[in-house]
């Protein structure tokens, strides 16, 4: 077991393993303030090494993925906010067993996943679809009488889209990822203000999501363009 779990961060820097024991301290640290459920504690962490494994490249997070959104649907199901539980049920979790099998496949002779950088018209194709998107799936949860239907519309299509770029590889997901976040911020804030407490615990897990975007991104494009030069060989 030691051996694996030596293996498994043979390639992570200080840095990098810095950051996810931050992420996991802060988190766990906020749950005991908090005085919440484990089930709040579980919820959080998987959240966490779902994305933070998922930046690093690493298959693993694709596991804590769905265990996540199937905790993260439950919780929503009580504000309720219908398009987070729809998208993490119907959407995600397929989703992610799917990247599971499609990442396997796709791997360079190092091991590393083979990621990818979107063209011009690939990004211009998907910004018209998520803002088509968005506006008509705020129709369908005004007319489900669900809360927040503009921002739960919003931060459900675009983590709709970047789920579809996460499975297809491209690196451009991350700034997608980045946008979800943000939004989900904000709207768990306005859960927060409505007399949520636990949403405490959700906000600041949406912000070190946000901050582990940015990571994201910046590590599969530097993957990416070592994958180019490797095929280049």
């Amino acid at each position: 077991m030691n051996k694996k779990i030596k293996e498994f961060f043979a390639d992570w820097s200080w840095k990098e393993k810095s950051w996810l024991a931050f992420v996991l301290i802060v988190q766990t640290v906020a749950w005991g303030i908090q005085k919440e459920s484990l089930f709040m504690l579980v919820m959080t962490l998987t959240s966490s090494l779902n994305l933070v494994f998922g930046a690093k490249g690493k298959i693993a997070g694709l596991y804590f993925a769905i265990i996540n959104s199937a905790l993260y649907s439950i919780n929503c199901m009580g504000i309720p906010l219908y398009g987070e539980v729809m998208y993490n049920l119907i959407y995600s979790i397929p989703v992610s067993a799917i990247a599971i099998f499609t990442w396997n496949k796709n791997k360079t002779k190092s091991g590393e996943i083979k990621f990818r950088t979107m063209t011009p018209k690939i990004i211009l194709f998907t910004t018209v679809i998520t803002v088509i998107g968005v506006l008509g799936y705020m129709q369908v949860l005004k007319w489900m009488g669900g809360n927040l239907p503009f921002m739960d519309s919003l931060t459900t299509v675009v983590a709709v889209i970047a789920s579809l770029l996460y499975l297809l590889r491209f690196s451009e997901q991350w700034a997608m990822w980045a946008i979800v976040n943000a939004f989900s911020i904000v709207m768990w804030i306005m859960v927060f203000m409505q007399g949520d407490s636990s949403a405490l615990l959700i906000i600041i897990m949406k912000s070190i999501n946000f901050l582990n975007s940015a990571y994201g991104l910046m590590n599969w494009r530097k993957i990416s363009k070592k994958t180019i030069q490797e095929n280049a060989k």
